[in-house]
């Protein structure tokens, strides 16, 4: 392989080797606005333009990135061998045989990203032709789109013949990470695997496994692994935020209290302020997935009333109402 022709693309997209999909999706519309070659007519810009969308084209699809992850880190060691499928300064994938097994090869990885091989699948050969993307009429989504719709070529059909296996979790493994054990075919039958999935994961996440030389005693052609996060009975996911539904008494939201709140990471203490009402929402920050930055845990507050299976807790409740002149109706008529 040629160094020469390496692209830093966390350089070219101005973001760090740590940032999360969403800060690299975000600095790519921004960067894609500023330079399209149609608005912007500046000496430099179709370049820059053409530079950009290669980068977002690999940084912008998660099991792409694995892949440039694993290049860049070997470039910026000097050439020292990553551990498979790291993030460059975070947790990452990787995967290992049972009883011995072979790293992915990072020539081939290179020839793939910047190689010859790959020059009629380059990501550049749409900006080559002239064919820029317009954003016009519909919004950031359109030009993303459109930018990713047939820039690899070929590459892309590939993609989709590739074996994919879906590897249901939980959240609670989706939150601190695990191993999970894969039976898969090799060159030498079919052996076992372990598939490491970092924490913080997401779901529809995929981990690109395999493609090792034939006779070694590695994957018969790569694997492609999605990653489902099952549901909970207690927490909904949204990307990294988790949201969670919390019982009240009605006396506890009407006075305020603290209370102990389940998270992925254990209990929490929250305050729950006075007067609060059926339907709030509180947020404990930095309580849903790891990441960069993590997920937040939204609180849903669920006032639940007491059933009155007394004659002294009817009279509580008829004191109750004497004592208030409240009618929940007002708004409505």
């Amino acid at each position: 392989m040629d160094p020469s022709q390496f692209k830093d693309y966390y350089k070219a997209l101005g973001v760090a080797p740590t940032a999360d999909q969403g800060e690299i999706k975000k600095k790519f519309r921004r960067l894609a606005r500023e330079f399209h070659p149609d608005i912007n007519k500046a000496p430099g810009s179709e370049s820059r333009f053409k530079d950009i969308s290669a980068a977002y084209d690999i940084l912008g699809d998660e099991s792409k990135r694995q892949e440039y992850d694993m290049l860049y880190h070997h470039m910026q060691s000097g050439g020292g061998r990553p551990h498979p499928g790291g993030r460059p300064g975070g947790p990452g994938f990787s995967f290992e045989f049972g009883n011995g097994g072979a790293s992915p090869n990072i020539e081939d990885i290179f020839n793939r990203l910047f190689g010859a091989q790959g020059s009629s699948q380059n990501p550049f050969s749409r900006a080559r032709t002239g064919g820029f993307p317009f954003p016009g009429g519909q919004g950031a989504d359109g030009l993303e789109g459109r930018l990713r719709g047939n820039p690899m070529g070929n590459n892309r059909q590939a993609r989709e013949k590739t074996p994919e296996i879906q590897m249901d979790v939980t959240m609670e493994e989706a939150f601190q990470g695990c191993k999970r054990p894969l039976d898969v075919h090799t060159h030498q039958g079919v052996k076992q695997i372990l598939v490491t999935l970092p924490a913080g994961i997401v779901d529809g996440q995929i981990i690109r496994i395999g493609g090792g030389s034939k006779g070694s005693d590695t994957l018969a052609g790569e694997r492609l692994i999605k990653v489902k996060i099952v549901a909970h009975r207690l927490f909904r996911l949204t990307g990294r935020d988790v949201e969670l539904d919390l019982p009240l008494s009605p006396w506890e939201a009407a006075l305020g209290c603290q209370v102990t709140v389940p998270t992925l990471g254990g209990q929490v203490l929250m305050r729950i302020p006075a007067d609060s009402q059926s339907g709030n929402r509180l947020m404990l920050r930095g309580k849903g997935l790891p990441g960069s930055p993590p997920g937040n845990q939204t609180v849903v507050l669920h006032i639940h009333t007491p059933v009155a299976a007394s004659p002294a807790q009817i009279e509580a409740y008829e004191r109750f109402a004497q004592a208030f002149s409240f009618d929940p109706r007002r708004e409505i008529f």
